[in-house]
Formats: structure tokens, C-alpha cells, sequence
């Protein structure tokens, strides 16, 4: 077992060995997520056509979540031991052997190995999830927001280039002779096998063992005392995912339903990964400028936004519905990237890499409840009030600020 880090340091990396640390993360999040977010897109659909109802459709995306949420806290657990590179490694390790079952199990119809298949899946994906605080980790703490954000900014590969490769994945899924969404799968498999392998071999020195560990936190009763700060972090992020989830998930089944095929799924989907990721660099400057609490609550105003215009949308046309999609993503973006710097700042340096992986792990067990009550939502009622749900959530997170009194800071 290799020695736990011990080197401690407090102002980040040096700026060059900085540049390509966080370049390296860069790297590995972006190639990995261009097959996550092809494989997240054709589960509600290989889930509703096994099933033929979309009663049940969210629930691999569910346990794909859930599975997030458990290795968001064993991932972060032996990062605080050994390091950010060992636990990105593992993950990665279990996403592809999460997506070659999938794969196996779509090509063989088999819902339960998908739902167990997709749980290892959601497990490995939290490495990416944590990326975003290693390169916290290699910068000062007054850059934190646009070190997270940069990482984030790393989806906007995915975004273009998963629902984009949805198309050619089908073609794959032919040339083996299996199911078509299948593909989506494979391919989720070999972008994960090269993340894992860039960040084997290229993240080096470890990140960790440029943060500040600090002095032990005050616990009660044996447990991590969480700050105002951090439940407003938390809170943010999890409405955020949650909102976020509620309509994506059934967005694909919403379209096919009302006679779109998979290239219409793909550009709508594109459209909201888009959102979600391309403008994190802004983001992170601005969350770093003018505070992470006046860009949280620009957050919740545009998926309150999106959420209402998705409710409305023409079902035919669906300009509108890309629109209110990309505008989905835009607002969890600034939800998530706020909401992370935030964490991060909040937490006692001796417990953040724990707290971290806590925060996510009530975000994505947030997530999992959300994408399967995406499914049951849509069965009892229709799309439109599955919207107005969401855009009803957005609430709490100012209800949080207000309940611990936290307003923006003043801009200096």
C-alpha cells in the first residue's frame, strides 16, 4: 500500500508545473466526459425501449447517480489518504467496466445487469466529478473558482462531441451485430480507458500535495461540523443537479414521443451540455470577482427561466425547447461552479478533501432521487408539469441564504 502524502504546501503549485497539472485534468475530464454524456443520453431510451413504458426509464440514470454519490465518498476517502491521482485512476478503471456492461447488457436486453451495470458506471464517473477540486488544489485559494471552473470547462468537449458521436455509435453497434444504443456504451468505454490512462502516467507530482491540510476540524459528537458557508454550497449544488436531472432525463423521451428522431435528441442534448460547460472559464472569473453568492443566485433565476420555458414549448417545433435546454445547462453551470468554489473556501483545510466528496455525495444522491422521479413524474402527469416542478426548486437555496442570513458579498 503506498505511503500516505505528507508533503504540505499552501499556495499552490508553482505556475508552470500548475499549468500542467491542471492541463492534464483538463485533458482527462474532456475526453472522459465526450462518452459520459453519449451514454447518459441513450439510457432513458434503451431503459423505456426494454421496459415499453417510461414509468421506469430514469431508474438506471437513478442508480448511475447513486452509484456517483457512493464514489464521491470512497473516491475522496482514499484521495485524503494517497492522493487525487490514485483515486481518479480507480474510478476511471470502474467507469469502463461499468460501460462494457452496459453495453452488454442493452445487447442482450437485460434491465437488471443495465441498472447494475450503470451503478458501477455512476462510481467511476465521480473522478471526474472530484477533478475539480484537484485543480483547486494547485492554486491559490483567491483562484480557486477559476481553477474549478477551468475543469469544468473540460465538459464542453463532451458537449459537443458526445450527442454528436451518437449517430456513429449506432453504426457501431450494427457493425458488431448488437443493439444500436449499444454503441453509446462502447464508446463511454474508450474515452474512459484513455482518461484513465492520461492521468496515469501524466498527473505527476500528485496534486494533494500542493493544498493546504491545515489544523484538525472541530467535530460534534464525532462528526464534521458544517459552516452556513458549506450548506449554502451544498444546497446550491444539489437544487442545481436536481433541477437539472428533473428535465433533462426526460427530455429524450419527450422528443422521440412527439415523432423526433435521435439526430433532433442529439442537437437539443448538445445544446444543454453546451450550456453547461462552455462559459465555465467566465464563470469561475466572476465567481472569484464579484462573489460565489451573487452568481448562485443568477443560478437558480436561470433554471427558474428554463424550466418555464420548457413548460411551454412547442412540442413540434423545437427551437424553443433547445433554447430552454441550453439555458438549463447555463444555470446549473453557474450553480455548480459558485457552488464548488464556495465548498471549498467553507471547509476546515484538514476535512476539505472529505467534505468535498461529502458535498457531492448529497448532490448526486439528490441527482438519483430526481432522475428516477423524473420517470414517475412524467407517467402521473406530462412534461410540462415535470418543468414547472423544477423551476419551483429553485427557491431553496435562497431560502438557505436567508435562513442563515448570508448575503452577496460586496463587490470590491
Amino acid at each position: 500500500m503506498p505511503e500516505p502524502l505528507i508533503e504540505v504546501r499552501d499556495q499552490g503549485a508553482p505556475p508552470r508545473l500548475r499549468r500542467r497539472l491542471t492541463a492534464v485534468l483538463f485533458a482527462g475530464v474532456g475526453v472522459s466526459r465526450t462518452g459520459y454524456i453519449a451514454a447518459v443520453t441513450v439510457t432513458a431510451l434503451v431503459a423505456k425501449d426494454m421496459l415499453g413504458s417510461a414509468t421506469l426509464a430514469g431508474l438506471p440514470g437513478a442508480v448511475a447517480v447513486l452509484g456517483s454519490a457512493v464514489g464521491g465518498t470512497r473516491l475522496a476517502a482514499l484521495m485524503d489518504r494517497h492522493g487525487r491521482r490514485q483515486g481518479m485512476v480507480l474510478g476511471y478503471a470502474f467507469l469502463v467496466v461499468g460501460a462494457i456492461t452496459a453495453a452488454v447488457a442493452t445487447a442482450v436486453g437485460s434491465f437488471l445487469l443495465l441498472v447494475t451495470a450503470l451503478a458501477v458506471f455512476g462510481f467511476g464517473s465521480s473522478a471526474d466529478n472530484l477533478a475539480r477540486y484537484a485543480a483547486a488544489d494547485v492554486h491559490p485559494p483567491e483562484r480557486s473558482g477559476s481553477a474549478i471552473a477551468f475543469v469544468v470547462w473540460a465538459g464542453t468537449i463532451g458537449s459537443v462531441l458526445g450527442p454528436s458521436l451518437l449517430a456513429p455509435s449506432e453504426s457501431l453497434g450494427r457493425l458488431l451485430g448488437i443493439e444500436e444504443l449499444a454503441g453509446g456504451y462502447l464508446l463511454a468505454a474508450g474515452t474512459g480507458a484513455i482518461a484513465c490512462a492520461v492521468v496515469a502516467l501524466l498527473l505527476r507530482p500528485d496534486p494533494l500535495t500542493f493544498a493546504d491540510r491545515g489544523e484538525p476540524e472541530i467535530t460534534v459528537a464525532g462528526r464534521v461540523r458544517w459552516s452556513p458557508t458549506v450548506r449554502i454550497a451544498v444546497s446550491s449544488l444539489a437544487v442545481g443537479q436536481v433541477v437539472m436531472v428533473l428535465i433533462m432525463a426526460m427530455t429524450p423521451i419527450h422528443v422521440r414521443d412527439h415523432g423526433h428522431g435521435l439526430a433532433t435528441v442529439g442537437v437539443i442534448i448538445s445544446a444543454h451540455t453546451l450550456g453547461m460547460f462552455a462559459v465555465s472559464p467566465i464563470t469561475g472569473m466572476v465567481a472569484d470577482r464579484f462573489g460565489r453568492l451573487r452568481v448562485i443566485l443568477a443560478g437558480q433565476v436561470v433554471l427558474a427561466v428554463s424550466g418555464l420555458l420548457a413548460a411551454v414549448a412547442d412540442e413540434q417545433a423545437t427551437g424553443m425547447l433547445t433554447v430552454a435546454l441550453f439555458l438549463l445547462g447555463l444555470g446549473w453551470n453557474f450553480s455548480f461552479v459558485a457552488g464548488s468554489a464556495l465548498l471549498t473556501e467553507g471547509a476546515a483545510p484538514a476535512r476539505r478533501v472529505r467534505l468535498q466528496g461529502m458535498g457531492d455525495a448529497v448532490v448526486w444522491t439528490s441527482g438519483a432521487i430526481a432522475s428516477l422521479a423524473s420517470g414517475l413524474l412524467l407517467a402521473a402527469s406530462n412534461y410540462a408539469v415535470l418543468c414547472l416542478v423544477g423551476a419551483a426548486l429553485t427557491v431553496v437555496p435562497v431560502l438557505v441564504m436567508a435562513r442563515h442570513r448570508m448575503v452577496p458579498e460586496p463587490v470590491g
